[in-house]
């Protein structure tokens, strides 16, 4: 159980990355350009929401805090939001848009790679909410501009 919990905290990120960009192959032209328009718009507008939102809020994280041990090495800073939990969400929300079902199956991995950061003493369930509410709201913000960018690019 040790190494789900640390390969979901560390490094399913990766995978996630991975199988996003082997699904974008699979889509036919104007929906490989309307997924990379909004994870544009989505990412940007995330990292954003992640940096004023790190700047606003200080939370310890929990192996500083509370005297635990951290499955892996981290840096003893701020804990808001977490990055990898608001990547992978937003990665999520952009699939979403394309599709449905398999949007729904990247939010649970988003999801479970925030429980594995908490379990792993890394970040606290604040952590993990804050990056999934920043990255649904960069999620909105895409969705409200990419239409409207393709149309104005003729796309």
């Amino acid at each position: 159980m040790h190494y789900i919990i640390l390969f979901m905290a560390k490094d399913a990120i990766i995978v996630v990355g991975l199988i996003a960009a082997i699904y974008w192959l699979t889509l036919p032209k104007k929906d490989k350009i309307r997924f990379v328009i909004f994870g544009i718009i989505a990412g940007l507008v995330g990292l954003v929401l992640v940096k004023v939102g790190g700047a606003m809020f200080y939370d310890t994280r929990p192996f500083v805090s509370h005297n635990l041990i951290p499955i892996y090495p981290s840096a003893a800073d701020n804990g808001f939001p977490s990055d990898h939990t608001a990547l992978a969400t937003v990665i999520a929300v952009t699939v979403y848009v394309i599709s449905k079902r398999l949007g729904l199956v990247f939010f649970g991995v988003a999801l479970a790679i925030g429980l594995a950061r908490v379990l792993g003493n890394i970040h606290s369930p604040i952590d993990i909410l804050g990056s999934v509410i920043f990255a649904v709201l960069a999620g909105a913000v895409a969705y409200y501009l990419t239409p409207k960018l393709m149309e104005k690019l003729k796309i």
